[in-house]
C-alpha cells in the first residue's frame, strides 16, 4: 500500500510549518517519519501531502526529491476525502510522530489485510501509556480508553477498527511547543 504523509496543516498551534521544525541540528520533524516509511517492508513508497499553507515544506520535499500531492487544505478529514478520490486505499501518517517505526506501519498493513481490506484502521495507544506532558483527546473502544496516534489505513468505509500499539512513544504527536519539548526529551534519552 502507498503511504501518504500528511504535512499540510495550517500551523495554527505551532506558529510554523510542523514538518520542517528542527529536531536538533540535522533532522526535521518529518525526517524520522520518512525513515520509518522507507524501512517498512509492506509499504509501496510514499507521497507527501502538502497544501498552500505549507510552502516551505513543499520546497524541502522538492529539494529531497520526494513525490508530493497538493491537497485543498480545508482540514484533516476534508483532505482525506480528497485523497480518497485519487487513491482507493492508503496508509495515512501524520508528519509529526517522530517515534514512528517501520514495524508499526507493517503491523497496520497486516491488520488491515487480515480484515480483508474492508474497514479503515486507526492506530492507537492505551491512554494510560501516554507520556507525561502529552494531552491528547482519548476515545473509547469496547471499554478501553485509547488515543489515536497518527497512523491509519484509510478507505471509503463507515466502519473503523483500532489497532492498539503498546508503545508509549507512539503517542507523542507534536501539536504544540509543549509536545515538542516532550519529544525532544525522549529523542535525547533514546539516541
Amino acid at each position: 500500500m502507498i503511504v501518504i504523509i500528511l504535512a499540510g496543516g495550517k500551523a495554527t498551534r505551532m506558529g510554523k510549518e510542523k514538518a520542517i521544525i528542527k529536531l536538533g541540528a540535522e533532522k526535521r520533524l518529518i525526517d524520522p517519519v520518512i525513515g520509518a516509511v522507507n524501512g517498512a517492508l509492506k509499504a509501496d513508497g510514499f507521497i507527501v501531502a502538502v497544501t498552500k499553507f505549507t510552502p516551505q515544506t513543499a520546497l524541502y520535499c522538492q529539494s529531497m526529491n520526494y513525490r508530493m500531492i497538493e491537497t485543498p487544505g480545508y482540514g484533516y478529514h476534508a483532505d482525506l476525502r480528497y485523497l480518497l478520490t485519487r487513491y482507493h486505499e492508503f496508509i495515512s501518517v501524520a508528519c509529526d510522530i517522530p517515534f514512528l517505526q517501520s514495524e508499526h506501519i507493517d503491523a497496520l498493513i497486516d491488520f488491515y489485510s487480515e480484515h480483508h481490506n474492508s474497514v479503515s484502521v486507526t492506530g492507537a495507544v492505551p491512554f494510560n501509556m501516554v507520556p507525561d506532558g502529552i494531552n491528547p483527546l482519548p476515545f473509547t473502544y469496547r471499554g478501553q480508553k485509547l488515543v489515536a496516534c497518527g497512523i491509519n489505513a484509510v478507505m471509503n468505509s463507515m466502519h473503523s477498527l483500532p489497532l492498539v500499539f503498546y508503545d508509549p512513544l507512539l503517542a507523542i504527536n507534536v501539536n504544540t511547543t509543549s509536545d515538542l519539548r516532550v519529544a525532544m526529551r525522549y529523542l535525547y534519552r533514546y539516541k
